[in-house]
């Protein structure tokens, strides 16, 4: 008797767990996905506040939109025709869009070139981009990703090609670098910059609030209260800690 209420038990324990696998199990089959840790890579993030403080003021700037969201297939190709050319664009996207301010209209895009551009594949779609681009007239506007920037030579380029004027600022000196900053513990007092490396510098009579060129985000003035840079004002991230971006003003 004790025998055949252990096997019991086991059965009524065996079944639940099989209910509960299925359950799991029915779960994955409708919805097999999971979040991306972020939208953009470190480079990428950093170079989206390069462009935001470079031509932020004249136009918007989004990243990672998809091709066919603003090109379609013309209107007068047969069915065939029309989902082969639509099946080349449907999986790839534009590094940044940059649309006018006041109808967010598309004017441009960009395409910030790593490493991984150099691989034979990368290079078959940055042709095939080129060309659709000339095709549409759409202006393609090319960066090597790099560590430093010149925020004054970045707009020059872009205005360049999309046909604007850039004029002198407080940004002509301005430099933006891809941070590597060791993590500091949360205070309230301004972070202590005397020990950073990588730190990323613009000249001190920069009138406007940057942007974070870590997560794009307002910074905000601060001033370290220790080390050999005690008095010196900078700008940190206005998030922190959760982002720990900064630039430093020369004195």
């Amino acid at each position: 008797m004790y025998w055949l209420i252990l096997v019991v038990i086991a059965l009524l324990v065996l079944a639940a767990i099989a209910i509960k696998l299925k359950q799991l199990t029915s779960k994955t089959e409708g919805y097999p996905y999971t979040k991306k840790q972020s939208l953009f890579s470190p480079a990428e993030r950093s170079f989206m506040g390069v462009l935001i403080q470079a031509i932020g003021e004249e136009y918007q700037v989004f990243g990672k939109v998809r091709i066919a969201d603003i090109l379609e297939p013309q209107r007068n190709l047969n069915n065939s025709m029309r989902q082969r050319a639509l099946n080349r664009i449907t999986a790839k996207h534009f590094d940044y869009v940059l649309c006018t301010k006041g109808d967010l209209s598309v004017a441009g895009v960009i395409e910030l070139n790593d490493q991984s551009h150099q691989l034979r594949k990368r290079q078959e779609r940055d042709t095939f981009l080129v060309g659709l681009c000339q095709a549409v007239s759409l202006p393609l506007i090319q960066f090597p990703a790099q560590r430093t920037y010149l925020v004054s030579e970045v707009r020059a380029k872009v205005l360049d090609i999309l046909g604007g004027h850039p004029q002198e600022s407080s940004l002509e000196s301005a430099h933006v670098e891809t941070p590597t900053i060791p993590a500091s513990p949360l205070t309230s007092e301004p972070l202590n910059i005397a020990e950073h490396e990588g730190i990323h510098e613009v000249s001190s009579f920069m009138a406007e609030m940057p942007f974070c060129p870590k997560c794009s985000a307002p910074m905000v003035r601060r001033q370290a209260k220790s080390g050999s840079n005690t008095g010196q004002e900078f700008w940190g991230c206005s998030t922190f800690p959760k982002c720990r971006g900064v630039i430093q003003e020369n004195a």
